[in-house]
């Protein structure tokens, strides 16, 4: 099997949503974008994993940013990180689809390493952003006294989204320059922002859905002066007495990753239409992500710690539905406002 060939065998076992909407990508945009998931992927690995101390998981990251930053990704390099990982990580089960991915790390970068020299220096300034504030997240959790780091201001959420996700969005721009002849130098400059609307949109998704998980491995990243508006506290937040403020701070953030996702919207529709499959690539997990808020959206499950996620059946629902729709700016708009209607009808509280 080839490196390229791993990584496509791999990427829906990681992730079922971003498979659909980097398969529908081709040529080196697709080779592009899929390695450098898996590589982000490695690093969420990192952050989402329990280790035995924070030392050890914080020289993991730094020790992975430095393979990138010296462009030392020797046999031996790769395979000592890999044994370091194994020997300080907490890993309830070795098969596991993620950690299969850490032990494979070489093929990964292998595939890294013949993409274009534009492209490995892009990835590489991801990389490198996106360890550093993950590891900046890592030092403020070792600090903190409490059992549960929680992010102290809405800014910090902001700046932790950036890291681990708005860098992937800019990223993703710099691919479109280099490999769609529909993209140009002045559309990236007015790309970017938008770009980071979208991963802040998503990545606030993903907080939502998962922090009861994050909550049992130590980290809460919804800010305390969220909780502080709506009476609670990093103490008091999780106690089943206080369930209607915990939902109403949990509507509240869903309503501010909503913003963010109307605002990638705004941009998506500048997308040149003959750019069909970036549009595409773009727009399933936007359209995913506002139908996940709709989905969490006071809904009892979620406060109790159960997993909630759109269906499959509604994933093909939507994906048929866009690819027949996105070749009109105006029916693209009105399907989204739509859901963003439905998200909004009923919710008596304001964003604070």
């Amino acid at each position: 099997m080839t490196p390229h060939d791993y990584c496509k065998s791999m990427l829906p076992k990681v992730s079922r949503t971003f498979a659909l909407n980097i398969a529908i990508l081709k040529g080196d945009l697709y080779k592009a974008t899929l390695c450098s998931y898996l590589l982000c992927r490695i690093l969420d690995t990192v952050e989402d994993t329990a280790f035995k101390n924070f030392e050890a998981q914080g020289r993991l990251l730094d020790s992975f940013k430095e393979m990138f930053s010296e462009k030392d990704f020797s046999e031996k390099t790769i395979q000592n990180w890999v044994d370091a990982f194994f020997t300080t990580a907490i890993c309830r089960d070795e098969e596991n689809e993620y950690y299969q991915l850490i032990k494979n790390s070489r093929l990964v970068i292998e595939n890294f390493l013949s993409l274009s020299s534009s492209s490995r220096d892009s990835i590489t300034k991801c990389i490198i952003e996106m360890a550093s504030g993950m590891h900046e997240m890592l030092v403020r959790k070792e600090l903190e006294k409490d059992n549960v780091c929680f992010l102290k201001t809405i800014d910090d959420l902001n700046k932790y989204c950036y890291y681990v996700a708005g860098t992937v969005g800019i990223l993703s721009t710099r691919f479109f320059l280099e490999y769609s002849n529909y993209f140009n130098r002045f559309t990236l400059d007015h790309m970017n922002k938008p770009a980071v609307s979208l991963a802040l949109g998503l990545q606030m998704t993903n907080i939502i859905k998962d922090y009861q998980k994050d909550y049992k491995r130590g980290v809460c990243y919804i800010p305390e002066e969220m909780l502080l508006n709506y009476g609670l506290n990093s103490k008091t937040f999780f106690e089943f007495g206080n369930r209607e403020q915990i939902q109403n701070i949990v509507n509240a953030l869903a309503l501010r990753a909503a913003e963010h996702l109307s605002k990638a919207m705004d941009s998506l529709l500048s997308f040149p239409k003959r750019a069909f499959r970036i549009r595409l690539s773009c727009l399933w997990p936007l359209i995913f992500a506002i139908n996940t808020l709709i989905e969490v959206k006071d809904n009892p499950n979620l406060l109790s710690g159960e997993k909630v996620k759109i269906s499959r059946s509604k994933v093909g629902k939507l994906i048929r539905h866009t690819t027949i729709l996105c070749w009109s700016n105006r029916a693209l708009r009105n399907y989204f406002d739509g859901f963003k209607r439905h998200l909004l009808q009923d919710s008596t509280q304001t964003v604070k």
